[in-house]
């Protein structure tokens, strides 16, 4: 049975129970969600995602459509699911236009401000024997979007997590990268042997006080991928101190550590010669040359 309710009906319908419901669009979409609306319709209705297209927009739907864009919905209002956790995709990076990636429960969702940089970090280095690391990889975004930006580099992404390396290891393959680029399982740097012209990093970085705070979403991330001992500084004070052992002489370390930490490693490596880069004002990144 077909009924009087369009596309449009749909996703209108989905972003005003979004907004009823205060959900946390954790940098995917936009704030006011109205792209979420539009991208979890689409996605329900295997439609193309053309989302300014009136073919679609205006076309009318069965019973069964209009229950299945409920149920995606559903999804993310009642159980507080991120968005690629619905729909195993995620659009993320510098490059146009944006690679796809596999996303699941097993890794953080990719959002980091680094993305920003990518390329910028990307002619700084100085190349010696192209090899990367990326630390604390997750999903494998950032390492596979570097091999990606730069074809001469050869990427290892190192997770202590094996269930997230495994989802890495899918993005690999999607992206046909078997060759320049592997997984490694590490707890930071303690199965790691080769230096590297560049280390790149977002570790995990919330105090106990901060992951008690988070969005109810970020709950579905991986508690590894998030918290960092009491004060958050666990992670990236092992990678502080031992990073420079891994890099070849001319090599650079980059980490993204929030807004938070910033002070706190500026205070206690006041002795290392770290440049800054700004997010939305704040001073979320770092980079040290060896």
């Amino acid at each position: 049975m077909d009924l009087n309710i369009t596309v449009g009906d749909m996703i209108r319908w989905g972003l005003s129970q979004m907004r009823k419901a205060n959900v946390d669009y954790l940098d995917f979409g936009n704030p006011d969600l109205s792209l979420t609306a539009c991208y979890l319709t689409f996605f329900a209705l295997n439609l193309p995602y053309d989302y300014k297209n009136p073919i679609y927009l205006n076309g009318k739907l069965h019973k069964d459509e209009v229950s299945a864009v409920k149920d995606i919905f559903n999804k993310r209002i009642k159980e507080r699911l991120p968005t690629p956790y619905i729909t195993n995709e995620c659009w993320f990076g510098p490059l146009s236009p944006q690679p796809k990636f596999y996303i699941n429960e097993d890794v953080f969702v990719p959002r980091s401000p680094f993305v920003h940089y990518l390329k910028d970090f990307m002619q700084e280095i100085t190349w010696t024997n192209h090899k990367v690391l990326d630390l604390c990889t997750g999903s494998g975004v950032m390492g596979i979007i570097l091999a990606l930006i730069n074809p001469n580099i050869q990427v290892e992404l190192a997770d202590i997590c094996p269930k997230a390396l495994k989802v890495a290891q899918i993005n690999i393959n999607n992206h046909n990268l078997e060759k320049r680029v592997k997984c490694i399982q590490s707890n930071l740097f303690n199965s790691i042997k080769n230096k590297y012209d560049f280390i790149i990093t977002v570790p995990p970085q919330l105090s106990v006080k901060e992951y008690k705070n988070i969005p109810v979403e970020s709950f579905h991330e991986p508690e590894l991928s998030l918290r960092s001992g009491k004060d958050g500084l666990k992670h990236i004070q092992h990678i502080i101190d031992e990073g420079p052992d891994y890099l070849n002489p001319e090599g650079m370390l980059a980490a993204e550590i929030g807004p938070r930490l910033p002070d706190v490693i500026k205070s206690r490596y006041s002795h290392l010669k770290l440049k800054w880069l700004k997010f939305k004002n704040e001073e979320w990144i770092f980079s040290l040359k060896k």
